[in-house]
């Protein structure tokens, strides 16, 4: 999943670690460049890498709705799950290079790279733009866990190193965000491989692993039955959208560990430069859409537009400042 990992500001003003946000969200506010409609002339396809039912499957559904209603042509997502989602950025590059194929990504398109058990990246595609930020990523424990607060995980966890499960999916950035915790928060926690985010939460919720890191839109219902509790927000910044008022680490005296993720859009290496500027034109059109707003922030997403140059240079610098330290621990584990 993505050159990078920890993370990601992802609200409109970052710290050092995001370092660049707010200068890239100043420039995404100018004015919106007009729409070349003669671009589209035929249906668009977002690849959707994931299987469909996660955040990403929702936020890409999300952005066909918002982008048909403004291009006047079919917008249809197709998910291809495989290889932590290199199948579907092979698809990507593998279709006509028209513009009429996208492909969405984040933080995870950065992992096989990392490996090295992909040569795509970020700089394989065309950066069309990034429209949002999911500053949401929590760690959650099962209330049966006892633990209310990260200290007391943290103090847990340190009376008894590598006995604490922090339960996620092998080869994905999840298991980075655990290499990050044990480092900057010395926790000691032992990673176990449950699978991905719906098998994570049954997980925790039949108390078969002790702490998982998720969206908090998820694992929602949970959180607001009290069945979870969200201990930090992986981030660097609190998230006003959220219900509950959960802190970010540097709030308790502790190091951020950004695990915040963006949400990215690209096209083939080939595609015109004129087809890319006119999805870019859409792209910031979406957000400017009140019903496209409104649907993210149900779900605590922050609408923050980047386009193009700027898009993909912030999303190079997290891995190289988020996923990247952490890349010797992680291949080691492999």
């Amino acid at each position: 999943m993505k050159k990078r990992l920890v993370s990601m500001a992802l609200c409109a003003a970052m710290t050092a670690s995001v370092f660049a946000t707010a200068a890239y969200a100043a420039d995404s506010k100018a004015e919106a460049a007009e729409i070349d409609m003669s671009q589209f002339d035929g249906d668009i396809t977002i690849i959707c890498p994931v299987k469909a039912g996660g955040d990403t499957d929702r936020n890409t559904r999300y952005l066909a709705e918002a982008m048909q209603k403004i291009v006047g042509v079919n917008v249809v997502v197709k998910n291809v799950d495989g290889g932590a989602t290199v199948m579907g950025m092979q698809e990507a590059l593998d279709a006509k290079q028209d513009g009429n194929t996208l492909i969405v990504n984040g933080t995870d398109m950065f992992v096989p790279y990392m490996q090295g058990t992909s040569e795509i990246n970020i700089d394989s595609f065309k950066t069309v733009g990034i429209p949002l930020i999911d500053n949401t990523t929590v760690l959650a424990v099962n209330k049966a866990s006892g633990w209310n607060t990260l200290e007391e995980l943290l103090e847990a966890s340190k009376a008894a190193p590598d006995s604490i499960e922090y339960g996620g999916k092998i080869g994905a950035a999840n298991q980075i965000c655990g290499i990050a915790m044990n480092k900057e928060w010395e926790a000691g926690l032992r990673f176990v491989d449950v699978g991905n985010n719906a098998a994570k939460m049954t997980a925790l919720l039949g108390e078969q692993t002790d702490v998982i890191n998720i969206s908090y839109s998820l694992a929602n219902d949970y959180f607001t039955t009290g069945e979870f509790i969200p201990l930090v927000l992986l981030g660097t910044e609190k998230n006003e959208l959220l219900p509950l008022d959960v802190p970010v680490a540097s709030d308790l005296g502790l190091t951020n560990v950004d695990f915040s993720k963006f949400f990215w859009v690209g096209t083939g290496p080939d595609v015109p430069d004129e087809k890319v500027a006119a999805l870019t034109a859409v792209l910031q059109k979406v957000t400017e859409d009140p019903e496209f707003v409104a649907s993210v922030e149900a779900n605590f997403l922050t609408v923050n537009f980047m386009g193009g140059e700027d898009a993909q240079a912030y999303a190079n610098k997290m891995y190289e400042e988020t996923l990247l330290p952490y890349k010797d621990e992680f291949l080691a584990q492999q």
